[in-house]
């Protein structure tokens, strides 16, 4: 008995020397079992338990300083994803984050996000240093540390990522992109820390490919996509792409507030010149959405972005003069794929100022300004829509039709009106057109107040609307109809390139079809995998 007390005793003697180890140890346990919800995992515990000998040998080095603030701004950065979102940090949202300007990241840090994260790197910090002083007279040698620490990273890690590969059946595609493989399989295992390592080199891997492959010069058509002239074609075409809108946030589907009045208003116009559908997004950021819109990459492949034409290639071979004009901020072809298609048109033109200084309005000016009468032009106008945060997303005139307290849903609404107000516009120039097309979708959907981009659950990030009003043209509705799933009626927005390049005169193959139809069935989320979009739970 006297023996068990004395145990007892130096194990509480031993806990109280180490109180810090062991709160920083069950701080990064919560930020790596959060994500998958406590499940049982030897692989998750033991990523927990490398922190202790890379701590120790920190605490046992000199000059450790530096090194330590910049784990802790790891470890805060993860935590942030596992206790706001439930989630961990993948290749999309590490890339995402790259591609953010600065102006965009500081509305999405309002609310007091960016004092609770000095706060939490703070905390982080200061938990770490007081677990390194106890540690630096703990018996664990820093050689030692440092055994532990490779047999884990060179021994565990490889073996456990390996088999899962083996049981993915991932051997082929490991050859084709390894570190992509790699990637996937350490954030599965080890995503703090060594899996945010990974994630950045497999990110810039990408923007290298890209890189490569960014001369159209060596981009061909998929074999059979031929351009027949002599077919009639609008003169010109309106491809608006908005932001974050639900299109169940949308009274043209139904949704009880009056969002859209104007768009309602085209749904009654006889004979018809509008025609609208459940669309659904190939992805829930905007970075994979576009890039699978407006190329002929499709959720379940992406290789065609790289290979093939891009949908303003097209356009400009079609004879259209081509024009991306964005309020979203610029973007050089090394940094992101929508800078690499933006750069393919005739013009690029961004308002002054940056993403937060410009309503979406003022693309108007700029379209008017660029319009030339007798002219074939194709513009893209990229809008900030209803990106959070929704307060910064209307004005006066929106309040006061969607009247009542500031809550995040009325503000939601109100973005939503505004966009509403904005294709007004665009539809006043478009009247002005002998023919034209004007063809609106959003690049995602939105968990409104919640947002969009990590999760695989919420089917809101991916049902969006999906809008074409034309002038004087060939019912562009018997083309939409060939590319919407005949089964639920849904339309990927993935096909938006196979519409306006028959919409421009370039004949697809039914193959084409066939296969962009079965595609459109699947998205593709955050960590590169794809799946069913009737799978998608709410």
């Amino acid at each position: 008995m006297p023996e068990k007390k004395h145990l007892a005793k130096k194990f509480g003697e031993a806990i109280y020397k180490y109180k810090f180890t062991i709160v920083a140890l069950a701080y990064i346990g919560l930020i790596a079992f959060i994500p998958i919800r406590f499940a049982p995992s030897i692989p998750m515990l033991l990523l927990v338990l490398s922190f202790l000998p890379l701590v120790n040998i920190l605490a046992k080095t000199r000059y450790t300083f530096i090194l330590t603030f910049l784990l802790a701004f790891i470890l805060a950065f993860n935590a942030y994803f596992a206790f706001a979102l439930g989630t961990d940090v993948s290749l999309e949202v590490m890339a995402s984050i790259f591609e953010t300007h600065t102006a965009e990241a500081v509305s999405m840090l309002k609310g007091g996000v960016l004092l609770g994260a000095l706060l939490g790197l703070a905390a982080t910090t200061g938990l770490l240093y007081l677990a390194e002083r106890e540690l630096k007279g703990s018996p664990l040698s820093r050689k030692v540390s440092l055994g532990l620490l490779l047999a884990y990273l060179l021994l565990f890690l490889p073996i456990v990522c390996y088999k899962r590969i083996k049981w993915d059946r991932q051997a082929e595609f490991m050859a084709e992109a390894p570190l992509k493989v790699v990637q996937d399989k350490v954030n599965m295992y080890a995503p703090i820390l060594y899996g945010n390592i990974l994630t950045i080199l497999a990110y810039q891997e990408e923007m290298a490919m890209l890189r490569e492959f960014s001369d159209p010069t060596n981009k061909t058509l998929p074999e059979g996509i031929v351009l027949n002239d002599t077919l009639p074609v609008p003169q010109k075409i309106y491809l608006v792409i908005g932001e974050s809108a639900y299109r169940k946030h949308w009274s043209l589907y139904g949704y009880p507030v009056k969002t859209t009045p104007f768009i309602d208003s085209l749904s009654q116009v006889q004979p018809q010149q509008m025609y609208y559908y459940d669309g659904i997004a190939s992805a829930p950021f905007t970075r994979n959405a576009l890039r699978m819109a407006l190329s002929f990459a499709s959720p379940v492949d992406l290789q065609p972005f790289y290979e093939n034409k891009t949908l303003i290639n097209m356009a400009n071979d079609a004879g259209y003069a081509t024009y991306w004009i964005s309020n979203q901020g610029s973007s050089a072809i090394e940094d992101s794929y929508l800078g690499y298609i933006a750069a393919s048109a005739n013009h690029t033109i961004y308002p002054k100022g940056n993403y937060m200084a410009n309503d979406d309005f003022v693309l108007l000016s700029i379209l008017r300004a660029e319009r030339k009468e007798k002219e074939k032009q194709f513009f893209v106008l990229h809008l900030v829509g209803s990106h959070n945060d929704y307060s910064d997303r209307y004005d006066q005139t929106d309040a006061e039709t969607i009247s009542g307290n500031n809550t995040v849903t009325n503000q939601y609404d109100r973005s939503i009106h505004h966009t509403d107000r904005v294709l007004r516009e665009i539809y006043q120039v478009m009247t002005q057109d002998s023919t034209a097309l004007l063809l609106f979708f959003s690049d995602h959907g939105e968990i409104v107040g919640k947002g969009h981009g990590p999760w695989k659950d919420g089917v809101a990030q991916f049902d969006i609307p999906f809008v074409a009003i034309e002038n004087g043209v060939q019912p562009t509705g018997r083309i939409i109809a060939k590319y919407q799933d005949k089964e639920t009626g849904l339309v990927n927005n993935s096909n938006i390139v196979y519409i306006l390049a028959e919409a421009m005169g370039y004949s697809i193959p039914h193959r084409y079809i066939e296969k962009a139809v079965s595609d459109g069935r699947f998205v593709r989320h955050a960590d590169q995998s794809f799946s069913p979009y009737s799978e998608i739970k709410d």
